[in-house]
């Protein structure tokens, strides 16, 4: 991105009744710790600014969400904020910018005794990108550029082959909650395949997601590429 891009970033813990996408995590109480379920909404436009008109032409607008445990967060905070960024294409000063503030509100939504006893606390960011430009037949390039921010890349067949498949035992719990790539329910006594960060999905869900992106769809850690 340009130099003279410029961004605007907001950090919050939504309420209830906003919508993220509809996204969701059954049976949170059953998570093994306490976590973070972070929404980032990023959105670029190109401005526009000619002696007949001044305009915005929106490049990219993306809701992802990621679990990430509360400890995990703040004892690596930086690596997985980087990580979570990664599909966006933005600048590093920003990140110097922006991570600090994300890690402070989420301090506070932690310590926040209205939060006591929740086992997922939500936590949301908002980001703008505005790459000024004067000259309306450099949208297609700045696009194009854009857009190679979230190609993705498809995990090795060496490392989906090395997953390991385990069998839920949640003892008297029967429903542990839902794979969360076709959001159906895991069940105490199904077999599913576990990724090296711990997170498990049906075997035939996650191996036809690797074959596109080598991130794990929950906290985005990386397999080796194919």
């Amino acid at each position: 991105m340009a130099m003279d891009t410029l961004y605007d970033y907001h950090v919050w813990q939504p309420h209830e009744d906003e919508e993220h996408d509809n996204v969701t995590i059954s049976n949170s109480h059953l998570l093994p710790c306490d976590c973070f379920l972070l929404h980032l909404h990023f959105r670029h436009v190109l401005h526009s600014n000619s002696p007949q008109e001044s305009s915005h032409t929106l490049l990219n607008s993306s809701l992802s969400s990621f679990l990430i445990p509360c400890d995990a967060f703040f004892a690596r905070a930086s690596t997985i904020l980087i990580a979570v960024f990664s599909g966006t294409g933005v600048a590093q000063d920003f990140l110097d910018a922006a991570i600090p503030d994300v890690l402070s509100v989420a301090a506070d939504i932690a310590c926040n005794p209205l939060n006591a006893g929740r086992r997922m606390l939500p936590l949301a960011v908002s980001v703008l990108v505005v790459s000024p430009h004067d000259e309306r037949e450099e949208i297609g390039r700045i696009s194009r550029e854009s857009a190679q921010a979230f190609k993705t890349c498809p995990a090795s067949e060496s490392s989906i082959e090395a997953l390991k498949t385990v069998k839920i035992d949640a003892g008297r719990e029967l429903l542990i909650g839902e794979c969360r790539i076709c959001l159906d329910e895991l069940m105490s006594g199904m077999e599913v395949t576990r990724l090296p960060c711990s997170h498990v999905y049906h075997r035939d869900c996650i191996v036809k997601w690797l074959e596109t992106s080598h991130l794990c769809p929950l906290c985005r850690y990386a397999l080796p590429l194919s």
